[in-house]
């Protein structure tokens, strides 16, 4: 191991450039792979998404490097972390394996910082898409998505991976600047509760201390119950927890909530056109900001460019159950609709409006859940919405009941033990301000965003029914 001095600054590979040429630079990152020519070392050093070529020539008399450090450095297992010395140089032809072409690092020194096993259960190589896999969407790639989520240490070294989750730092960024920007301020509610968020049975159950109490489904009682408090505009990003039992490739049993709530003056579309616009601002931004990572995803993927009007496009929900009708669907007018439904009413919004994102209005009232403010012009619907991406809802959210009075009737009405939410209830006595509000899955929205096959891809360590591990 050839000992390395600290007197060169640490580079990251991403900063390098032609500009460095014939300069030292001391670099780290992971053998991605290695090509001994005999006389000539070629490795390739991967840091995330960046890789370089690094140079080794045996016996060069300008290295101070022995024909013992050459072995010693070949025989390094792909994925040890290692620290390099050299000099760059501008290459006569561009390195097409790596991301920086034009440039290749001279190695004069080396420091082996942890070496990685022999026997990878995935190699990168092994886990990276190839042409004929990239329509198998129920692969992850040539290494099926269960070996790779069990391995997924080895599996987030992916360039994919880290495409997807420098998005996702930027989303729940994006979304945190632009709330506050409108006087938006973040609240952490418990995750540890002693009733259903939603009034349903979908919840994992504990034992606390004795006594029965479940994982938050979402922090909905309590965003609105802070709003009641006086703050007039809240939100949230947390995990929530959904018992269902349902191994889709868009739901998860843990997720990271983004929930907001605010007071309304006049009606709940100001909520829709606020969330609308936050919306189609974050994809814009996505799209400019982190254009190389979008590139990489998409290579992956033949997903059709996404299309989203800057104005709002609006249905409701009775004009969509007309469209389905028009187009051979049989249906009942107050039932919701199945994920085949939404997938069929995305084709035929965008063939008529022309857009990938809008929103459906007016759920019936059978659908929503107990807090949701009921139409009282038709009780059959709600002053609800769903905002649909590529065919799929991707967030959801309603005016909220604020009389004491007519929500104790509308609990009653659905059979919800009123002793279960007290503590909800009773602070509807003391007055609440008109409000709504809406609540999103990071991960879905990731999903549709990118069109991933699977929502799996943006979640660190995936919960689902079949998975507590790792």
């Amino acid at each position: 191991m050839q000992s390395i001095t600290n007197m060169h600054p640490l580079s990251e590979i991403k900063n390098l450039s032609t500009a460095d040429n014939q300069a030292v630079v001391r670099v780290r990152g992971r053998v991605f792979s290695k090509k001994d020519c005999g006389r000539v070392l070629f490795l390739i050093l991967r840091d995330g998404i960046d890789t370089l070529q690094a140079v080794l020539v045996k016996n060069k008399e300008t290295t101070q490097l022995s024909i013992e450090d050459y072995n010693l450095l070949r025989k390094n297992e792909n994925e040890s972390f290692i620290e390099l010395l050299g000099q760059v140089y501008c290459t006569e032809k561009p390195v097409l394996a790596c991301s920086q072409q034009s440039i290749e690092l001279a190695i004069t020194g080396y420091k082996v910082l942890s070496r990685s096993v022999l026997d990878l259960p995935i190699t990168l190589k092994e886990a990276a898409f190839t042409d004929d896999k990239k329509n198998e969407s129920h692969l992850f790639s040539s290494v099926h998505y269960v070996k790779r989520l069990d391995n997924r240490v080895l599996d987030l070294r992916t360039d994919i991976a880290q495409a997807i989750f420098r998005i996702n730092d930027g989303i729940l960024f994006h979304i945190q600047h632009y709330l506050r920007g409108y006087g938006f301020i973040e609240i952490k509610t418990p995750k540890l509760i002693g009733g259903a968020s939603e009034g349903g049975a979908d919840v994992f159950k504990v034992d606390y201390f004795g006594k029965p109490a479940c994982l938050a489904q979402s922090p909905q009682l309590y965003k609105q119950m802070a709003i009641i408090g006086d703050f007039k505009r809240v939100f949230e990003v947390g995990p929530v927890f959904r018992a269902e039992n349902s191994d889709t490739n868009r739901h998860l049993t843990e997720f990271i909530g983004v929930d907001l709530e605010m007071v309304i003056d006049q009606s709940y579309m100001e909520v829709v056109h606020l969330v609308y616009q936050l919306l189609v601002d974050l994809f814009d931004a996505l799209n400019i900001k982190y254009n190389r990572e979008v590139d990489i995803i998409q290579s992956f993927f033949d997903v059709p460019a996404l299309t989203f009007s800057p104005e709002l496009v609006v249905v409701t929900f009775a004009d969509a159950v007309a469209l389905l009708k028009a187009h051979g669907q049989d249906r009942e007018d107050l039932t919701d609709f199945s994920t085949e439904e939404e997938k069929q009413l995305g084709i035929i919004v965008k063939e008529k409006y022309h857009t990938d994102l809008y929103v459906i209005t007016g759920y019936p009232s059978s659908v929503r859940p107990f807090y949701t403010m009921v139409d009282t012009r038709d009780g059959r619907y709600t002053h609800s919405y769903d905002f649909m991406l590529r065919g799929a809802e991707i967030l959801s959210g309603a005016q909220r009941i604020d009389d004491y009075n007519m929500l104790c009737k509308r609990v009653a009405a659905l059979g919800i033990e009123p002793n279960s939410i007290a503590h909800y209830l009773n602070a509807f006595k003391y007055g609440a301000p008109p409000h709504a509000g809406v609540g999103m899955g990071l991960e879905r929205i990731l999903k549709y965003f990118l069109g991933l096959p699977d929502v799996r891809y943006g979640n660190l360590f995936p919960r689902d029914p079949k998975r507590l591990h790792p």
